[in-house]
């Protein structure tokens, strides 16, 4: 890969910065555009150097021009020394600076705009490349340059935001964390609380079967409906008012009579007809033989549990015939 002639330098941008020097400089789109209008690489070329010298020397290399991109002035580098864009690429260099005179300063070749004196590259010792000699000071032209290391601002920004960032992320973790035990303490309790009211409902159909309210056949039927109704929002029943569809379902049971007396049932004597006590309401009469169907399919269910009730009846009327 060819390390001569690196990618374009970005130098200067606009904005309002203080130089090496404690000297605040503003740069707007115009200075940026008469700076690399300006800038000879022919007549007054800048080099590239190791820090600061006074002396642009030695020079590791030259820009051959200037150009603004966006707000940003970045500079094109040439003939570089081989060793030293190695050293470049390794990352021995991390930050350049830019030295610039400025317009009315007396050694400006082009006086009333910025102009490029050297770009230093920061960050490392002086390479240990043919040529590098010892730095020499001089007096005179160098006064009052400025030199604006706008590498080490872009990277106190970048890492402010790259701050901000971490701490924008670890608050948004930390609610998620807390979103997540709410939502889960939430759930819990909804199923604690469903749990209970299943439990509920269960004993109430328990209760309607040993008060002969409800076929024990029926008891999962009125269980899952109350379920059911439980999830449902309140509905007016007429002058009953406004209730919840559960609470309705029960009061269908309030003041209801037994379905059935039960006794004590054995093998009824030759020729005995069966008679079953039957509370029926004023008014009504009960069929004896209903009725004793009724109760021969009851008796059934309970000896056999698992049957349903239909089954029931009609082993009983199998009985019976």
């Amino acid at each position: 890969m060819d390390q001569t002639k690196p990618r374009t330098i970005r130098i200067a941008r606009t904005g309002t910065f203080t130089s090496n020097e404690g000297i605040q400089v503003s740069f707007g789109a115009a200075e940026l555009a008469a700076t690399a209008a300006a800038y000879d690489p022919a007549a007054d070329p800048a080099p590239l150097v190791v820090g600061h010298p006074k002396l642009d020397d030695p020079a590791y290399g030259w820009v051959s021009g200037l150009a603004v991109e966006g707000d940003t002035l970045v500079a094109t580098p040439d003939k570089v020394e081989p060793a030293f864009a190695e050293m470049v690429s390794e990352g021995r260099f991390p930050k350049v600076s830019a030295r610039f005179y400025p317009p009315e300063h007396p050694a400006n070749p082009k006086p009333g705009a910025w102009y490029l004196k050297h770009i230093g590259f920061l960050g490392a010792h002086a390479p240990g490349i043919k040529g590098l000699g010892t730095v020499q000071f001089a007096d005179g032209a160098d006064e009052g340059a400025v030199t604006l290391d706008f590498s080490s601002h872009e990277q106190e920004a970048a890492l402010a935001d790259k701050e901000k960032e971490v701490s924008f992320a670890e608050r948004e973790a930390a609610l998620n964390e807390r979103e997540a035990k709410v939502a889960a303490r939430e759930k819990a309790d909804a199923e604690k609380a469903a749990k209970a009211r299943h439990e509920a409902h269960v004993s109430f159909a328990e209760g309607l079967v040993s008060k002969a309210l409800l076929a024990p056949a029926g008891k999962g039927l009125v269980v899952g409906l109350l379920d059911h109704f439980d999830a449902t929002a309140m509905v007016s029943f007429g002058e009953a008012g406004e209730m919840a569809p559960a609470d309705a379902f029960r009061k269908l049971f309030d003041g209801a009579t037994p379905l059935v007396s039960f006794g004590e049932h054995g093998k009824k004597p030759e020729g005995q007809e069966t008679h079953v006590s039957f509370a029926a309401p004023d008014g009504y009469s009960v069929d004896p033989a209903a009725g004793a169907l009724h109760a021969a399919a009851t008796a059934i269910q309970r000896d056999n549990p698992d049957l349903d009730w239909m089954a029931c009846v009609r082993r009983a009327q199998a009985q019976g015939s």
